[in-house]
């Protein structure tokens, strides 16, 4: 059995982009590490589209996903849809795609336009612009934070980044993590900052300029990253360690 939704303006492409979803297995172009979601580059209409097929979920999650959870490619293109009409900016959705067996989902896709960048925030440190780059991302953070937008996913390879004649265009990508609210909390907002920039120098430029462009002391600024910043870390290495434990255990 299969569900899917459509963009309004892609009802007439429908048959094709369903026919991309069958034989998804048959285009070769993949785009990034395909460890966990595979996703590709596919031509359609002249352009190309992005396919992203999220991994299989285990037993409980099928099930879950089917009766009580959205699953994750309705959620990037609900939240996908919504970021555009905040006019911010993401990858134009085109559809999603769920399929199912009895015991719920077996397979979900999430369909976008194709966006062609020039580098992503992760690659920021090697770019001879890097400087003004890092301040029209606090800019770029700000505008999100005042739409009540919050990325719980915010890591640097997920946000696109496009020189133009006029700056730069910031394209945000792997949606399905974040929360609309009327407003954001200081916390949040320095939860979501916290994990985009990790280099000390263009760390510090970055909440130089939010404290700029917010009206937050800095050194409040600082304090909550910093703390958010060591928060993740101990998490990292509690998973990492949980699994050196189960590794040593099933040797």
């Amino acid at each position: 059995m299969r569900k899917y939704i459509l963009n309004k303006n892609y009802l007439d492409s429908k048959e094709e982009l369903l026919n991309i979803i069958t034989n998804f297995d048959n285009y070769d172009e993949i785009l990034g590490n395909p460890e966990r979601n595979v996703i590709k580059k596919i031509p359609f209409n002249g352009d190309y589209i992005t396919v992203k097929s999220f991994k299989k979920p285990h037993l409980i999650n099928k099930f879950v996903y089917r009766y009580f959870r959205k699953s994750k490619a309705r959620r990037s293109f609900e939240h996908g849809t919504k970021l555009l009409k905040l006019n911010i900016l993401n990858p134009e959705p085109l559809a999603y795609i769920e399929n199912f067996d009895i015991k719920g989902i077996t397979s979900s896709y999430y369909i976008s336009k194709y966006v062609s960048y020039d580098f992503t925030l992760r690659e920021l440190y090697d770019q001879p612009d890097s400087i003004e780059c890092v301040k029209a991302f606090a800019n770029f953070s700000y505008y999100v934070h005042t739409k009540g937008v919050y990325i719980k996913d915010n890591t640097p390879g997920n946000t696109l980044i496009i020189r133009t004649n006029n700056g730069y265009e910031m394209y945000l990508v792997d949606l399905n993590r974040m929360e609309f609210h009327e407003e954001l909390s200081f916390n949040i907002k320095m939860k979501s900052l916290s994990n985009n920039i990790k280099e000390q120098p263009y760390l510090d430029l970055l909440m130089e300029e939010y404290s700029k462009i917010s009206g937050y002391p800095l050194n409040e600024i600082k304090s909550k990253i910093t703390h958010y910043q060591k928060e993740f870390n101990r998490k990292i290495e509690s998973k990492a360690k949980f699994k050196r434990i189960l590794k040593k255990i099933f040797k």
